[in-house]
């Protein structure tokens, strides 16, 4: 009988293979984030609706309070000296690009259709 000898480093390899073909095979779901919608806008997807509960964070009541309290802290420390007025600037310019982000895609992508992500 012949003895086969491997290397460690190519059976690391093997099993990590062999884990990630069980993986793909054992959870579909995760592994093709979920189905498309009927709409086909992958609305009812998981990737959709992960992306969905991030926009309700960020244009949600919690956002808006995290952009008070980060566009005061920025104009005091403005005010102060400490942050320039050129950082100030971009900073509120992102928070409004931040709330407006969905009227953007809307001008931009008006024959997309829309995707709900209110509920």
């Amino acid at each position: 009988m012949k003895t086969i000898t491997i290397d460690l480093s190519t059976a690391w390899e093997i099993t990590f293979v062999l884990m990630l073909a069980t993986t793909l095979v054992a959870m579909p779901d995760m592994a093709f984030a979920g189905a498309l919608s009927s709409a086909g806008q992958g609305a009812n997807s998981m990737a959709g609706d992960t992306l969905c509960l991030a926009v309700n964070f960020f244009q949600g009541s919690a956002g808006k309070g995290l952009a008070t309290i980060m566009t005061c802290a920025l104009g005091v420390g403005a005010m102060m000296g400490k942050v320039s007025w050129g950082m100030a600037g971009m900073v509120a310019l992102g928070v409004g690009i931040i709330f407006g982000a969905w009227s953007i895609v809307n001008t931009l992508g008006a024959n997309l259709g829309e995707v709900d992500c209110s509920g």
